[in-house]
């Protein structure tokens, strides 16, 4: 999907993620941290590339950074870089912006895959 057209959903009210701190929201079935940082707010995948553990428990560093609080992997909030091992890969950034006092973020839906049953008497290898 082109990340142009994905359509903005409101998450948070802006007033609610004081300046400094991150909010977990759900949005299109994906776990999303919003981050309220000195130039603005930020919004990433709310799930360490190391462990899967959520990073929302976590709190803002100086210069931009997520703490996972698992194993302290750090990641960037403006690109979703990892910074600190264990952590190699980065998390996914999601656009956003402030309307109305309401953040809002493009998240693309989570797509489900579900496998096809399998013929009566068909056994596993």
């Amino acid at each position: 999907m082109n990340p142009d057209h994905i359509p903005f959903t409101p998450a948070a009210r802006a007033e609610d993620i004081p300046p400094g701190t991150c909010k977990p929201v759900d949005v299109n079935g994906r776990s999303v941290l919003i981050a309220h940082l000195p130039d603005g707010f930020r919004a990433v995948e709310n799930r360490c590339s190391h462990a899967a553990s959520p990073l929302d428990a976590s709190r803002i560093l100086r210069g931009g950074q997520v703490l996972c609080p698992l194993h302290g992997a750090r990641f960037d909030l403006k690109t979703g870089a990892a910074k600190t091992a264990p952590a190699f890969r980065p998390i996914a950034v999601y656009q956003i912006r402030v309307i109305d006092g309401w953040v809002q973020v493009a998240v693309p839906p989570k797509i489900m895959v579900v496998a096809a049953p399998r013929p009566f008497g068909y056994g596993a290898p």
